[in-house]
C-alpha cells in the first residue's frame, strides 16, 4: 500500500515538473519573438539614410581637358605644284619626321615628270608663235613700206605721166589748130582743097578729146585712184598691226606659261625657308581607312596642302578642346598645370593665352552633337624633350578660395532656380531646408546662407523622398539627367525632377 503511494507521488511529481519545463519552452521563444519582432519591423521600415558633414576649407575649382602639343610659333611648309590630275603630285622623297634642319636644307621632293614633258610641248609651241610674231612684224613693216612706197614713188610716177601725157595733148592740140587756121588761109587762094580742110579738122577735135582724157586720168588719180590707194595701205597697216599684236601677246603668253612650268619644276624641290625640326602634318582625322598617312613617300598632295611644320622649340603651347558646359568658366589668363606622359616627373605651368568663340568643326556626323571650343594654353619656359604632337592634359586653375562653406554637390537638390537640402533630426524626423549656393566644381559647391560647419545632411535623398516636403516643379522642357554648374556669383543648376542632382561635368579626371 505505502510503495504503491509512494509510486504514484513520484509518477506525479515528474509530471508536474514536465508541465512546468515544457510551459517554459513555450513562453521562452514567444517572449524572445515578441522582444525581437518590433526590432525587426522597425529595421525593415527605417531608411537607410547616408549623411555628409558642412565643412569649412579651400575651395579650388579647376577644368580638367586633354590636348596636344604644338608650337605656337610655326613656320608651314606647303606644296606649291599645281596639280595635274584629280588626284595631285606624288611625293617622291622626303627627309624623316623629326629631322633637325638648317635654313636652306632639303626637305621635299615632288615628281616633276610630268612638267617635264609639259616643258618640252611649251618651248615647241613657244617657238612657233615666236616665228608668227616675227612674221606679223614683218608684214606690218611692209604695209607700211607700201604706203610710203605709194605716197612717194608710185603715185608721183602716176602723176607726172599723166601730166606729161596732158602736156602733149595741149601741144597736139595747138598745133591741130594751127594747121587747122592755116589750111584755111591757103583754101581762101585755092592752093588747098576742101578734103584737107575736113582732114584738119578732124585733126583738131581728135587733139581736143585726147587732152579731155589727159586731163580726165589726171583728175581721178589725184582725186579717187590715190585717196582708194592710201586707204587701202593704211587698212593694211592697221590690219598688219592688229595681227602683229595678236601674235606678240600669244607669244607673251606662250612665255610665260614656259616661265611658269620652269618655276613649278623648281618648286618640285622644296627646302627650308628657316631652321627647326620637322614635323608632319598628317591630320590623325583624317586619314585614310588603311592607315596609310597622309605625308609619306608615294603619296599625292594637292596645292595649297600643308607638308611640314618646322615649329619653334622655344614656344610651345596646348590645343585643349573643352567642352560648352565649361567653356564659360575659362578665360584668357587663367593659369594652368600641363603634364604629358613623355615626361611624367615634370609639371609644367602654363598661361590661357586664347578662348575660341565658335565650337570647333565635328569631324564626324555621328559627334556633330558634342560642341567643344578650342583653349590654347601657353607653356612658360618649355623643356628641350618637349615635342609637337605629345598628348598632354591640362589643368586649368578657375577660381580658389582659402575658406568657404561647402558640401557635396549630391546633397543639393534643385527646384527651378532654388535648391534645398535635407536635414535628419535626432527623433528620425528629417527637415527640408532652403539654402543659397554660391561657386561649384565637380565635387563640391559651396554655400552662402542656410547652413553652418558641421551640421549634417542627407546625400541619398531617394531613400527619404515621401518625408520631404519640396515644391512642385513643372517642366517646361524635358528633364536633363545632369546638373550644369557655372562659375558665376550664383550658381546656375538646371531644372530636374529628380530628388538628387549630380554634377556632371565634361572634365577629364587625371
Amino acid at each position: 500500500m505505502n510503495d504503491t503511494l509512494l509510486n504514484h507521488r513520484h509518477r506525479g511529481g515528474w509530471s508536474a515538473w514536465a508541465t512546468v519545463i515544457a510551459l517554459v519552452g513555450i513562453t521562452a521563444p514567444l517572449a524572445a519573438a515578441w522582444k525581437i519582432l518590433p526590432d525587426y519591423f522597425s529595421s525593415e521600415s527605417a531608411p537607410n539614410v547616408l549623411t555628409a558633414e558642412v565643412t569649412q576649407g579651400p575651395f579650388i575649382n579647376r577644368v580638367l581637358e586633354q590636348g596636344e602639343i604644338e608650337s605656337s610659333s610655326s613656320v608651314e611648309v606647303r606644296c606649291e605644284v599645281r596639280s595635274r590630275n584629280s588626284a595631285g603630285t606624288n611625293i617622291l622623297e622626303i627627309v624623316p619626321e623629326g629631322t633637325r634642319v638648317k635654313e636652306g636644307d632639303f626637305l621635299v621632293r615632288l615628281d616633276d615628270s610630268a612638267l617635264k614633258t609639259e616643258l618640252t610641248q611649251q618651248q615647241i609651241t613657244c617657238s612657233g608663235s615666236e616665228s608668227q610674231a616675227i612674221e606679223a612684224e614683218a608684214a606690218l613693216s611692209n604695209a607700211q613700206l607700201a604706203l610710203s612706197e605709194y605716197e612717194q614713188g608710185t603715185f608721183r610716177e602716176q602723176e607726172e605721166t599723166l601730166e606729161g601725157a596732158l602736156k602733149v595733148a595741149n601741144e597736139n592740140m595747138r598745133r591741130a589748130e594751127e594747121y587747122l587756121t592755116f589750111s584755111r588761109k591757103l583754101a581762101e587762094r585755092g592752093y588747098v582743097s576742101d578734103v584737107q580742110i575736113e582732114a584738119d579738122k578732124f585733126a583738131v577735135e581728135k587733139a581736143e578729146k585726147e587732152l579731155d582724157v589727159s586731163q580726165t586720168k589726171l583728175d581721178v588719180l589725184r582725186n579717187f585712184t590715190k585717196k582708194k590707194m592710201l586707204t587701202q595701205l593704211k587698212a593694211d597697216i592697221q590690219t598688219s598691226r592688229a595681227k602683229l599684236d595678236a601674235k606678240q601677246k600669244t607669244w607673251q603668253l606662250d612665255k610665260q606659261r614656259l616661265k611658269e612650268i620652269e618655276e613649278q619644276i623648281v618648286k618640285c624641290v622644296i627646302h627650308a625657308p628657316t631652321a627647326g625640326q620637322v614635323v608632319y602634318a598628317n591630320d590623325a582625322n583624317r586619314g585614310r581607312t588603311n592607315g596609310e598617312m597622309l605625308i609619306a613617300e608615294g603619296t599625292p598632295v594637292r596645292e595649297r596642302q600643308l607638308l611640314i611644320r618646322l615649329p619653334d622649340p622655344n614656344k610651345m603651347r596646348v590645343l585643349a578642346k573643352v567642352h560648352e558646359s565649361r567653356i564659360n568658366q575659362v578665360r584668357k589668363g587663367l593659369t594652368a598645370e600641363v603634364s604629358t606622359d613623355a615626361i611624367p616627373d615634370h609639371s609644367l605651368v602654363g598661361l590661357v593665352s586664347m578662348v575660341s568663340e565658335y565650337p570647333i568643326p565635328s569631324p564626324s556626323v555621328y559627334t556633330a552633337h558634342i560642341k567643344e571650343y578650342a583653349v590654347e594654353i601657353e607653356i612658360q619656359n618649355p623643356p628641350p624633350q618637349l615635342r609637337p604632337g605629345m598628348s598632354a592634359q591640362v589643368d586649368i586653375l578657375v577660381e580658389h578660395q582659402e575658406s568657404q562653406l561647402q558640401i557635396p554637390i549630391d546633397a543639393t537638390i534643385a527646384r527651378g532656380d532654388k535648391f534645398f537640402v535635407a536635414v535628419p533630426h535626432e527623433d528620425g524626423s528629417f527637415e527640408t531646408r532652403e539654402i543659397k549656393v554660391g561657386h561649384a566644381n565637380d565635387a563640391s559647391i559651396t554655400i552662402l546662407d542656410g547652413l553652418v560647419v558641421g551640421q549634417k545632411i542627407v546625400l541619398n535623398h531617394a531613400e527619404i523622398k515621401d518625408k520631404l516636403n519640396l515644391p512642385e516643379l513643372k517642366l517646361t522642357t524635358p528633364p536633363v539627367s545632369a546638373v550644369m554648374i557655372e562659375s558665376k556669383p550664383t550658381a546656375s543648376l538646371a531644372k530636374t525632377s529628380d530628388l538628387s542632382v549630380t554634377a556632371v561635368n565634361s572634365t577629364k579626371t587625371k
